[in-house]
This record gives structure tokens, C-alpha cells and sequence, in this order.
């Protein structure tokens, strides 16, 4: 009796969708396992994958958790009538049909080998299905790195914390399709790798985010998370005003799958007055609003904030919404010129960068935002043959500072009138 997996796969809207929205795509694809069927159901897990991916916003759940068995002790049997349409049953007519073209054991491995081409079924799907795809992979968080005020956070928890925070601000967004981990599907081996290395090789993790069907995929370490508690006394009285105080470190790798080359990384540091973090603030307060700076951090840097549309020369739409932005941030803007090249290596290093304001966050939606300029030169009309792509927001340490230094001022003097009124 050999023991045979085969998928099972629930997709909540095939009942609700016509023929007309399917179509069927060919696609040859290889599968490695312990044995033949495991390597064919690896090779069709692939197939799967390469047509319909495997995320966040999919209605298809793809599981290996469904078992059968059979009294056929012959590999022949994997590419029998019967066989073949159990496994269509099975994934609900998703794997239409295959063939095998090889399946053998290599010895030099110890591995079998799959090798099929199979038509799969591939559903029409939104629009949000065409961004890139990006698998965040759980930070790695340092023995020893995590304490507040409170007392000392076990460093898995925080990076845990800190890594779905990272996810959550990404699908907010609206620019990424955001892998789920639990569908990440990598093996014990490779988990055990990512958990006890902070130097794992940039090509095997190139290689996790194409069994991942990532175009990206982001990985980093959780270096630190030092809080304390500290006192300033104030100037207008005798009064003690207790504040959290410390830092935050960590760094970010963002991977591209194809060519195995890190595309952007980031060290970040981070004081937590930035974060607006006060005294008795749990970990996941922490964690989200960490989470959220590396998050922005990315967007960032891959899709930075865009003006949609001007209105009476200074009033903006802005394509980003959500919890990504909040009203009263105080961004830089940006009038994007002509395509730079690096002078040695000849790859493009994006366009050109030219400061002409500032802008406030005046608005939140879901889905976008508005603003309102401070324009350099004030006779500047943003209207004036506006054209799409042409002026993005970013948000430096000097526009940072100053709307910290104005927040600050704006406490402090809330408390000394809460203090003056209740004495």
C-alpha cells in the first residue's frame, strides 16, 4: 500500500463565476520529493502556482493535507486515467489534465524528480493581482535585543510582532499583493536555516522567494528595542515630567527573486519620540508602530507617494490612504526631471529629485489622501501642465524634526495648563 498525497483546493468563487471567466494554460514544471508521488505532487504544486500564484487577496487555499491510498505498488500508476482524475476531483478541476515526462529517482540526490506538463486552470482575477508580490519573511530578532520599561521582551515574540506589523502596513498600501506565511510552504530544513542564521545566502534566499512565487521578498534582523524611563524637569515649575526614552534598531534586505540581487537595504534607527511611543506602551503598540516605520520605509523607497491631481494651484490628491498616511504629516515635495544613469555600471538609477515645498496631509481616505503645498516659490502654479508621475512625496529627517519639534511644543504646553489648572 503506498500513500498517496493529493491536493486539496477550496475556491470560494468558482460557484459564482461563468466559464467564460476561465481559461485553460499549459505549463511544463519539474517537482522534487521523497518519493514518485511526492515529486509529481511538488511538480503540480508548481504548475499551480506559476498560473494562479499563491496569495494574500487569492480566494484559493492550497493545502496537501488530503490523502488517499492504493493497492497499485507502480509509479506507473501516477499517470493512469484514474489517477489522473482523482487529482482533477480533487483540486475541484483546477489541474485539468498532465502528463508525466519523467519521474525518476536521482541518485546523485537521493531525490526523485517529476517532470510534467500540465494544463491548468486559470481564473480571470482582479486588477490587484498584477502588483508585485512580495513574501516578508519573520525578522530575526537578536537574543538579548528586546527590552522596555516594563521589562525584557522575548526577542522572537517582538520580531514576530514586528514582521506581521510590516505585512499589515504593506497590504494597507494597496501596492503590493503581500504573501501570507502560512502559505509559504517552505521546508523544515529552510525554516530551521532562516531561524538560527542571520547570514543565510543571498541566492538560497532568492531561491525561497521563487518557491514562494514572490517577484520579492524581504528579510532582515530585529537588532534591538531599548526603552527606559526617563525624567526632565520642567522650566516653568518644579514639576518632573516622566518620558520614554532609548532606541530602536533594525535592518531590512528586499530581495529580488529573479536575479538574486538585494535591490534595497536599510539600516534603521529609531528614537521613540518618533514613534510617539509613551510610558507603559505594550509590545504590540511597540511592534505596530515599528512594524509601520520599516513599512513606510519600503514603500518608500519602491513606490513613493504620487500627486494624482492639483486643484487651486496648491491643494493636491495624492494616490496613498489608509493607515499609511495621517492627517497633519509634513512631507517634502519632490518635481521629478530627466532618467540618471550610474556613470560606472550604466543602470538606471531612477530620475532626477528636485525639492520645490512641502506638503500636509490634510485628508485620509481608504484609499487616497490630501494635501496642501508650501511651495518654495510662491508664484508656482503645480497645475500648470500637470502631467501624471511628475512631483512624488518624501519624508525626510529635516520635515520629520520640525513636526516633532512642533508636536512636542504643543504637549508640553497642554500639560503645563493641565497642571496650572488643577493647582
Amino acid at each position: 500500500m503506498i500513500k498517496v498525497s493529493v491536493f486539496a483546493i477550496f475556491i470560494s468563487f468558482f460557484a459564482s463565476i461563468s466559464l467564460a471567466q476561465i481559461e485553460t494554460v499549459s505549463v511544463n514544471t519539474k517537482g522534487y520529493g521523497d518519493g514518485p508521488e511526492s515529486a509529481l505532487n511538488s511538480a503540480l504544486t508548481q504548475a499551480i502556482g506559476q498560473v494562479n500564484g499563491r496569495s494574500i487577496d487569492s480566494d484559493t487555499l492550497l493545502t496537501t493535507s488530503e490523502k488517499s491510498t492504493t493497492s497499485n505498488d507502480k509509479s506507473d500508476y501516477l499517470a493512469s486515467r484514474d489517477f489522473k482524475e482523482s487529482i482533477k476531483s480533487k483540486t475541484k478541476g483546477v489541474v485539468e489534465s498532465y502528463s508525466i515526462i519523467s519521474n525518476a529517482k536521482d541518485d546523485s540526490t537521493g531525490l526523485w524528480m517529476a517532470e510534467i506538463s500540465a494544463q491548468i486552470a486559470r481564473f480571470k482575477t482582479s486588477k490587484s493581482a498584477n502588483r508585485k508580490r512580495i513574501a516578508v519573511i519573520d525578522l530575526i530578532g537578536r537574543q538579548g535585543c528586546c527590552k522596555t520599561a516594563e521589562g525584557q521582551l522575548n526577542p522572537d515574540v517582538a520580531a514576530y510582532e514586528v514582521s506581521s506589523a510590516i505585512s499589515n502596513f504593506l497590504v494597507q498600501s494597496r501596492k503590493f499583493t503581500v504573501l501570507d506565511r502560512s502559505f509559504q510552504g517552505f521546508s523544515e530544513a529552510e525554516r530551521n536555516t532562516l531561524n538560527t542564521s542571520e547570514n543565510m545566502p543571498v541566492k538560497e534566499l532568492a531561491k525561497l522567494g521563487q518557491e514562494l512565487f514572490a517577484d520579492m521578498i524581504l528579510v532582515g534582523n530585529l537588532n534591538s528595542i531599548r526603552l527606559r524611563k526617563a525624567e526632565r524637569k520642567m522650566k516653568t515649575s518644579d514639576r518632573v515630567l516622566e518620558y520614554l526614552a532609548g532606541n530602536i534598531a533594525t535592518n531590512i534586505r528586499i530581495i529580488d527573486t529573479a536575479t538574486g540581487q538585494i535591490k534595497f537595504s536599510s539600516s534603521l534607527r529609531i528614537n521613540p519620540k518618533d514613534l510617539d511611543l509613551s510610558l507603559g506602551s505594550d509590545i504590540f503598540t511597540i511592534s505596530k508602530k515599528v512594524g509601520d516605520r520599516v513599512g513606510f520605509t519600503v514603500l518608500n523607497a519602491i513606490y513613493p507617494i504620487m500627486i494624482t491631481g492639483v486643484s487651486n494651484k496648491i491643494n493636491l490628491d495624492l494616490n496613498t490612504g489608509g493607515d499609511v498616511v495621517s492627517v497633519g504629516q509634513v512631507f517634502d515635495l519632490m518635481q521629478l526631471g530627466k532618467k540618471v544613469k550610474d556613470a560606472y555600471t550604466k543602470e538606471s538609477l531612477g530620475k532626477s529629485e528636485t525639492k520645490i515645498g512641502t506638503v500636509e496631509i490634510v485628508q485620509v481616505s481608504p484609499k487616497q489622501s490630501k494635501g496642501k503645498a508650501t511651495l518654495t516659490n510662491a508664484n508656482m502654479d503645480l497645475g500648470k501642465d500637470f502631467k501624471p508621475k511628475m512631483y512624488i512625496l518624501r519624508l525626510n529627517n529635516s520635515s520629520k524634526k520640525q513636526a516633532l519639534q512642533k508636536k512636542t511644543k504643543e504637549v508640553r504646553k497642554q500639560i503645563e495648563k493641565d497642571f496650572e489648572n488643577l493647582y
